[in-house]
């Protein structure tokens, strides 16, 4: 991280101090030529101290999306659909075609256990195809996948989603998604709680079930292209447990116990692990550092004036970001803030969106907004997807989202960042690879009248779609670089 620092400070004329609306130094306008796109032999990632690395050893950063709210209630996927194969098809390519205009190079795609298994022992093929479909979908778009099995206050039966309810003895309530207040049952419903506390014991056999249900969906998806990896658990919860003592006692040897079953299926596979809603308040966790391979920790963040409605502050997102970068320093690992967002009705929305933003590019986390749904029902009435219950685009969120970033540098201790008012994304990176070829995202809606190259030495390719590649010139070791509207 020194590095780090030193480099972001020898690149201040590059680079925009955050807030100021001083132009960078001048470089000079990129000439063109013609680049191959790289193709790495394998498309898994791998870790490398708190990096996350391609088959071509580049540095790769991930800027995603949730898929989505929509995908926690039948029939759990993140958008509506006309209820046949033809339909479902139909609606699936509108939804990534759309997620693939943003620019997003990764989904976090939810799936809950009550879809995969309803009745014990009996997996649903119906389910399990059409989630089969987005990954593969994805892929074809390039963009990465996470499986993420997710869960909120359990279960349905308690208004919530995730485990099935056959987890818990009955007599059970119906399944229901219609309550706004869901979240305060983590604190106030018994039956919540003693949900957990017997999952976590293994009371009635709900943890056996799901080490086998985690064996399934690991050796089905081994190998499977696009797929990163898979994250045990959304949002754990203690049940009725001290919170300090049972992160450092329970969950944290649950996670090296899931990594090792996840990866004993799926060697190469990443492992994605969340701290608790909790922590999410606070940017702040009592986890201790699992043991394996492949981990990335994947905590999110929420401010809760963004969330219920006032004019939150841009800083809270840096102040939040900065802890989690620190924890990623300390346990020398790659961190991907899993879930943050905002509702639709804060005043400020669109600024806070782009805070976020900039907080991110600025610890060099990777990051999947939440979240993404196109459906006319939302998840206990939550207001907070990039789309609205009309299926528009709710403007402020996706004008601040869709923004350039660097998909893979091939070179060492990249900093970049974006400067939202005058549309101008800079890079700097030091020691590129011989021959190497970065890739930079520029989403096509974020320049409608094209945009202009600077470049400190080499060649750049804009032929791409969204997509624009720089290769430096033989021998130099900084590459320096801004993108600005033509």
């Amino acid at each position: 991280m020194q590095r780090f620092r030193l480099l972001l400070a020898l690149s201040t004329s590059l680079l925009l101090a955050c807030g100021s609306t001083d132009p960078p130094a001048a470089l000079p306008d990129a000439p063109r030529c013609e680049i191959a796109l790289p193709a790495p032999e394998d498309h898994r990632l791998v870790t490398d101290g708190a990096l996350l690395r391609d088959a071509l050893g580049r540095v790769v950063f991930l800027r995603g999306v949730n898929a989505g709210g929509r995908s926690k209630f039948a029939p759990f996927v993140p958008f509506d659909f006309e209820p046949t194969e033809a339909g479902f098809q139909e609606a699936l390519d509108r939804y990534l075609d759309r997620a693939a205009s943003f620019g997003v190079s990764a989904l976090r795609v939810p799936f809950v256990w009550a879809a995969v298994e309803p009745t014990p022992g009996m997996d649903d093929e119906t389910f399990l195809a059409r989630y089969d479909a987005l990954l593969d979908g994805a892929w074809k778009r390039r963009i990465w996948t996470i499986i993420d099995f997710h869960q909120d206050i359990y279960s349905d039966i308690y208004c919530g989603s995730g485990f099935p309810g056959w987890t818990v003895p009955g007599p059970n309530p119906e399944p229901r998604h219609d309550c706004p207040d869901w979240f305060i049952k983590y604190s106030q419903d018994e039956d919540v709680r003693a949900a957990f506390d017997a999952f976590w014991s293994d009371e009635h056999g709900a943890r056996t079930a799901y080490r086998a249900l985690w064996e399934r969906v690991a050796a089905r998806h081994a190998g499977r292209p696009g797929v990163l990896g898979y994250e045990p658990i959304n949002e754990p919860h203690q049940g009725t447990a001290d919170l300090k003592t049972w992160e450092k006692t329970v969950l944290t040897p649950f996670y090296t116990e899931m990594a090792a079953l996840i990866r004993a299926k799926d060697p190469t596979a990443l492992v994605f692990f969340d701290a608790t809603g909790t922590d999410a308040i606070g940017a702040f966790t009592y986890l201790d550092k699992p043991e394996g391979e492949g981990l990335v920790f994947a905590p999110h963040w929420y401010d809760y004036v963004a969330l219920f409605g006032g004019v939150p502050s841009p800083s809270n997102a840096a102040d939040a970001m900065a802890r989690w970068a620190d924890k990623g320093r300390e346990w020398n690992m790659p961190v991907l803030v899993g879930e943050s967002g905002a509702s639709w009705e804060i005043e400020n929305l669109g600024e806070f969106v782009t805070g976020l933003y900039d907080a991110m590019d600025e610890n060099a986390l990777h990051f999947t907004y939440w979240e993404y749904s196109d459906s006319k029902e939302g998840w206990n009435e939550e207001d907070l997807s990039l789309v609205d219950y009309e299926g528009q685009e709710v403007t402020a969120m996706t004008t601040a989202l869709v923004r350039p970033y660097p998909r893979a540098v091939a070179g060492e201790a990249p900093s970049f960042r974006h400067d939202a008012a005058a549309r101008r994304f800079v890079l700097a990176y030091d020691a590129p690879v011989e021959d190497g070829v970065t890739e930079i995202v520029v989403p096509e809606r974020s320049y409608p009248e094209g945009y202009r190259v600077e470049l400190s030495n080499g060649c750049v390719d804009t032929t791409r779609p969204g997509l624009l590649l720089v290769r430096p010139s033989a021998g130099q070791t900084r590459v320096e670089l801004s993108v600005v509207p033509r």
